[in-house]
């Protein structure tokens, strides 16, 4: 019988603490259920990971509760997790949080009880009133508690030792409900037809009335959040309609897929000869129920999501779970419809849009089996999907599937591989423009390669023409050249849309003095703040920061501040100007940061009610618009500012997946790269989509300079407040590191980071290349003999500078 546990929690220390199981406990407590326990001077939620009888050389502390009834994560998930938290250089519980939805992982909430039963007599009213409260509810919490009386108020009595703090594990939530709108009645429709008549023709066209002409031409029931996107259906007027009794509202969960998609099985479309190949490799592999890994190379428009529902299909038929992995919460809208379409409530969505109640149950119900497939972006990698048999991994180039920040600093793609390896699964990864690192995976066995080289149903790739800025000065229509607009005018004219693509947020890059030259910049960050027209605001989009656009230079005290560069706002009141008849969308991170703006957006652009989608680069990912027949990049150069190895990559991926935008459902197609370099190889091949070209170029530059596929690069990030600090620890570290290694040939830095300081920390960076061969204990042992050399000679005062870990870094 296990008398001890070993236990994690969410922090970069490595190392299990051990605990003492008291008897009560022996036999409820299991390895993937979490434990209430005492953790320096406060209490804590922990993970256990292991359970023993061998006794510490050291006292032990005792578990305190054990929180849960059942596992909240599953042997092979906790395995995914020890993978990761080596692989990646992170704490095992860092790992495991990252896999837990909110409510099952590791919050604790303080909480505020009284510590007496009688108040004495000294209290002032308002303290005798607090106290009294709390010891009416039996607890408060106490950032509520900070927030309705003041945070001196309560520390005073805290100070008294009239309240004290204790804390408790945060696993409530309140459900997720939304009002849905129906019919009142099986008439209620024919009435509300009859009444809109009799209105209109005595004239009489009040707003409500039409808001009914409106519902009458829609399908009931629907979520009141897709009602309201009409400007005509506001609260006021379905409440008013609904006072006719011809309307009603029900309140139900907001994760309810099955009133906003239709479900058919029947329309599962037939593979063509391409697909039905590319499909049969991979039921083999299905029916060995063996780990297998397939890149399926597919040109924009080819069919990818039909060969991704046939296996799904096949997986399901079997009694297993498929899992499905989008890089942007923007496409999850679009997929979703898709295979709803075929698989119904199978469905589970995850993302970080949803609700935490959302996000739970969806957690929840795949845990259970209700549901046997996961979409969702990076962080669904993690979806308790039940005897999961598929992972399918879409766009699996885009640099959206690495986490950045915070740790585990993971790769969604490669994680979804050892997932699959450790289920005896099969992966599949999809893209028009496969990284460098899968292609050259793939051309090395470790995944088999199947291509997708025609679009269906007679549809081509549309025809690319490049625009050489330095020739166009003269023959431009605003930011855009002669071409581009007789391009849109046309499209215009012939009821067809366009989507313009400029990677830049805001509306000008930066604001500039035209007297002294000064140009606002972050106080917390080394960059220059960008211009947002709508909001007069000056912001940075690194730490949040902003403040109002300055009326005049507050160097010099000149009114000569103006915008320079520009962003997607000035090219959407551009284009605005240019097209007055048209209605023009954009779609950016600052009209898309609402819950539910993306598909708001996409469904308004879907129903024709904008001619023209304005946007970044998410507007180049996975879309499926039938009328789009223009597109264009308005510079096409964005991508090779960045100072990365990836940037040619990056600048190729990007316009060829805008570009298979165009002509995907059998109009002919045109694109427009307007650039100042023309001759660049990523824009060239891109023009005449051939993506084996750019490839063989790339990979040949890459391994001359032992850049991946042909290394692995870990990212060593030195941050803190003091800038000499931060210097001394970098130079040591590396110094460690060049010893442990023995050389400093592989080593680049120390050196400032790109950004050498973002909210007020000073940022130096270090970066070594290894073998691609090295796995996770080769890293690992690599990174842990490096801190202990470091820890022998570590400069005074380092302990306020944080040294960051980034394995397989896409910089």
């Amino acid at each position: 019988m296990s008398t001890y546990a070993d236990i994690v929690f969410p922090t970069a220390v490595r190392q299990p603490f051990t605990y003492q199981l008291p008897e009560e406990f022996v036999s409820s407590a299991a390895v993937g259920k979490r434990v209430w326990v005492p953790l320096q001077k406060h209490k804590a939620i922990g993970f256990i990971v292991h359970l023993h009888d061998q006794t510490p050389s050291f006292n032990t502390r005792p578990v305190e509760k054990v929180l849960d009834e059942e596992p909240v994560l599953s042997k092979e998930l906790l395995r995914l997790t020890q993978w990761i938290y080596r692989f990646y250089y992170c704490g095992w519980g860092e790992a495991i949080q990252a896999a837990l939805p909110v409510g099952l992982n590791f919050y604790a909430e303080k909480k505020l009880r009284s510590s007496v039963e009688s108040l004495p007599d000294y209290l002032e009213e308002q303290e005798r009133e607090i106290v009294q409260e709390i010891q009416a509810k039996g607890s408060y919490l106490e950032k509520e508690a900070n927030k309705r009386w003041g945070d001196q108020a309560i520390k005073r009595l805290k100070g008294q030792k009239l309240l004290e703090v204790w804390e408790e594990p945060a696993v409530k939530m309140d459900p997720s409900t939304e009002n849905v709108w129906r019919w009142s009645g099986d008439q209620s429709k024919e009435e509300a037809t009859e009444l809109v008549n009799c209105y209109l023709e005595d004239g009489k066209e009040y707003k409500w009335i039409q808001a009914l002409k409106l519902l009458t031409e829609l399908e009931l029931p629907d979520f009141q959040r897709e009602l309201t996107d009409y400007d005509l259906l506001e609260y006021y007027t379905l409440n008013r309609i609904a006072e006719e009794g011809l309307i009603e509202a029900e309140e139900v969960e907001s994760n309810n897929l099955s009133l906003k998609h239709e479900h058919d099985p029947t329309q599962l479309k037939t593979l063509n000869k391409e697909q039905e190949e590319a499909f049969s490799a991979i039921e083999k592999a299905i029916d060995e129920q063996e780990f297998a890994s397939f890149l399926l190379h597919g040109i924009t428009g080819s069919g990818k999501t039909e060969v991704y529902i046939h296996a799904l299909k096949k997986v399901l038929e079997q009694g297993k779970g498929g899992l499905v992995l989008v890089p942007e919460i923007g496409l999850t809208p679009q997929i979703v419809k898709r295979f709803y379409m075929i698989f119904g409530d199978d469905i589970a969505v995850l993302h970080s849009r949803l609700t935490n109640r959302e996000r739970y149950d969806a957690w929840r119900a795949l845990q259970q089996g209700e549901k046997r497939i996961a979409i969702g972006a990076r962080s669904a990698v993690f979806a308790p999907v039940q005897n999961l048999g598929l992972i399918v991994v879409d766009e699996e180039h885009d640099s959206s599937y690495k986490q950045k920040d915070p740790a585990p600093r993971y790769h969604g793609r490669d994680v979804a591989i050892m997932r699959a390896h450790i289920n005896d699964a099969v992966t599949v990864m999809g893209s028009a423009t496969p990284s460098m690192v899968s292609l050259y995976g793939a051309k090395n066995g470790k995944s088999k390669l199947l291509s997708l080289k025609e679009r269906p149903f007679e549809a081509t790739l549309p025809k690319v023409e490049v625009l050489d800025l330095k020739q166009y000065r003269s023959a431009m229509r605003g930011p855009i050249a002669v071409p581009l607009f007789q391009a849109i005018e046309k499209a215009l004219e012939h009821d067809e849309q366009a989507i313009l693509l400029y990677n830049r947020r805001g509306y000008s890059s930066y604001l500039q003095c035209g007297h002294c030259g000064e140009i606002p910049e972050c106080p917390n960050c080394s960059v220059s703040l960008t211009f947002h027209k709508s909001k007069k605001q000056l912001r940075c989009h690194y730490c949040g920061y902003s403040e109002r656009e300055p009326q005049k230079c507050k160097e010099c005290g000149h009114n000569a501040v103006a915008p320079k560069g520009s962003g997607t706002q000035q090219l959407e009141e551009s284009i605005s100007d240019l097209f007055p008849d048209a209605k023009t969308l954009r779609m950016d991170y600052d009209t898309t940061s609402g819950k539910d703006a993306h598909a708001q957006i996409l469904k308004s652009f879907g129903r024709k009610e904008a001619d023209i989608l304005v946007g970044t680069q998410i507007v180049g990912k996975g879309l499926d618009f039938p009328d789009v027949t223009v597109v264009g990049v308005i510079d096409a150069d964005t991508e090779l500012a960045f100072p990365s190895f990836r940037s040619g990559e990056r600048m190729y991926q990007l316009l060829s997946q805008v570009a298979g935008r165009s002509g995907r459902a059998g109009k002919e197609g045109s694109v427009f790269f307007q650039t100042w370099q023309p001759d660049h190889p990523a824009i060239q091949t891109a023009k005449d989509h051939h993506f084996e070209a750019f490839a063989e170029q790339e990979l040949a530059q890459r391994k001359m300079l032992q850049y991946p596929p042909y290394s692995r690069i870990i990212r060593f990030i030195f941050k803190g407040k003091r800038e000499e600090r931060v210097y001394k620890v970098a130079t040591t570290f590396t110094e460690s590191l060049m010893n442990v290694l023995g050389s400093p040939g592989p080593i680049l830095g120390p050196s400032p980071a790109p950004i050498a300081r973002m909210q007020n920390y000073y940022r130096w960076e270090s970066f070594v290349k290894i073998k691609p061969a090295n796995g996770a204990g080769a890293i690992e042992q690599l990174i842990d003999r490096t801190f202990e050399q470091y820890k022998k000679v570590k400069p005074n005062k380092s302990s306020s500078v944080r040294i960051n870990v980034n394995v397989d870094a896409l910089e």
